[in-house]
């Protein structure tokens, strides 16, 4: 798999210095599930929002939301009460998702 968002990208993301090596296989983990969930998301394949070789910088940043959420959140449970935060994960995806 192809991944539009390195490693040394979600550490800037996740404030970690790139030369911290100890999680780098569980932050490609989640790179891939984030990019396979941005796909899902939008209901098509990422290499058609391809333009000159980059992924459109709205999905990239979104991969990244994702995949830092998911380092942030390692359970399924939050003791808080969680609140979506506007103008982030969905609203960078809303105009990619393929209507049918």
């Amino acid at each position: 798999m192809e991944l539009y968002v390195s490693i040394e990208e979600l550490k800037d993301q996740l404030n970690l210095a790139r030369e911290y090596e100890c999680e780098d296989t569980h932050l490609l983990s989640l790179l891939e599930t984030a990019q396979v969930s941005v796909e899902t998301s939008i209901q098509r394949p990422l290499t058609d929002r391809v333009v000159d070789g980059r992924l459109n910088p709205m999905l990239k940043h979104a991969i990244k939301l994702l995949a830092a959420n998911l380092y942030a959140n390692r359970e399924p449970v939050a003791y808080g009460q969680p609140h979506p935060i506007p103008y982030t994960f969905e609203y960078l995806l809303t105009p990619h998702r393929k209507l049918t």
